[in-house]
């Protein structure tokens, strides 16, 4: 018989086993000839039934204790999480990871919410967020700068509703970049460890990042450097 991806239906399987009781001689010996077919209904009929994503997500966010769900992670838009809003980019290892992003700065360390992936219909199609921690002792170097982010989208808007006059009166954007070098520490072995030097580069409004680089001064208790804003791209 052929059948789909090369399984018994369980009508099929359900009779193959019934008349191999049947058809066995008796004793315990004999009893072994079924064990294949039962070990068939045990091994795969799970991997047959395994859940998609968007069910694993429904089934684990009302029932957490299920069998299913243990170490599953439910997708977390950037929407519910907490934090000021900016962009960030990551560095580790010249490879580099921008996304959006939230930033939360508090006596125990600073804590980023970055989107990664792609949108998600059970999120309503948003993207899921990862999370990256940075401990107080870890930073080994601030940097803080002001500088002006030309406000195209706002622009253009103006320029549709108003005209030119529109788009000479949209000010540009004022924001705050902030660099922060820090230290991870990655096992290499059972006997030793390597650390390797990671930044983060985050972009926010210009008065959240002034109170970002206060917080940063006083959990990291260093001094932010200042170097210059980077000149305008002419084109």
């Amino acid at each position: 018989m052929n059948f789909k991806n090369g399984f018994l239906p369980m009508k099929h399987k359900q009779k193959a086993i019934a008349n191999c009781l049947k058809t066995m001689p008796k004793g315990k010996i004999a009893a072994i000839s079924c064990v294949p077919l039962l070990l068939v209904e045990a091994v795969f009929i799970p991997a047959a039934i395994a859940l998609d994503g968007e069910k694993l997500y429904h089934l684990c966010s009302h029932f957490p204790l299920n069998s299913q769900c243990k170490g599953y992670e439910a997708p977390i838009s950037l929407s519910d999480r907490l934090g000021k809003t900016g962009d960030c980019i990551f560095k580790n290892n010249e490879v580099e990871n921008r996304g959006l992003c939230k930033i939360t700065v508090n006596e125990t360390g600073i804590t980023i919410y970055q989107e990664t992936g792609k949108e998600l219909k059970i999120i309503n199609e948003q993207k899921s967020t990862r999370t990256i921690q940075i401990t107080p002792t870890s930073v080994s170097k601030i940097e803080y700068r002001e500088d002006e982010k030309n406000n195209t989208g706002a622009q253009v808007v103006s320029t549709i509703l108003f005209g030119i006059a529109g788009s000479l009166l949209t000010p540009n954007k004022k924001v705050s970049e902030i660099q922060i070098n820090y230290t991870s520490t990655t096992p290499q072995d059972t006997s030793q460890e390597q650390q390797s030097v990671n930044s983060l580069r985050v972009v926010v409004g210009r008065e959240t990042g002034r109170e970002m680089r206060s917080q940063l001064e006083k959990i990291t208790d260093r001094q932010a450097e200042t170097p210059q804003a980077k000149p305008e791209p002419t084109n």
